[in-house]
């Protein structure tokens, strides 16, 4: 399974995942997590350029394109822009409390399977 989860900092989830400057990528499966790599978000770049108002037509096509082969992306919170665009692009949200990548990797994937 591939995760996405949204980090500043690569070692804990961002606050905002649209927000966030890069997203891991981590691959598990029940023998634990496999691999983690790291994405750059240019979409915080090159569509929110310190801005925070969003109307109808912001979207998040390009992040879904940057995520895409993932199976599910785990946040802290996710704005009704981008649940939006992930929900229709069938990636599945997960919400967590849990603080760090790894951690909230496991968690999840121990949820779901």
């Amino acid at each position: 399974m591939k995760i996405a989860i949204p980090t500043n900092d690569r070692k804990t989830l961002a606050e905002r995942s649209g927000r966030a400057s890069e997203f891991a990528i981590i691959e598990i499966n029940s023998e634990g997590i496999q691999s983690i790599n790291f994405i750059e978000n240019q979409h915080e770049k090159t569509h929110h350029n310190g801005e925070h108002n969003h109307d109808e037509r912001h979207g998040h096509e390009d992040l879904v394109a940057l995520l895409s082969g993932i199976n599910i992306i785990i946040g802290r919170k996710f704005g009704p822009h981008f649940s939006r665009d992930f929900h229709n692009a069938g990636i599945k949200m997960k919400l967590t409390k849990t603080e760090i990548i790894e951690d909230a990797a496991i968690e999840i994937f121990k949820n779901i399977n």
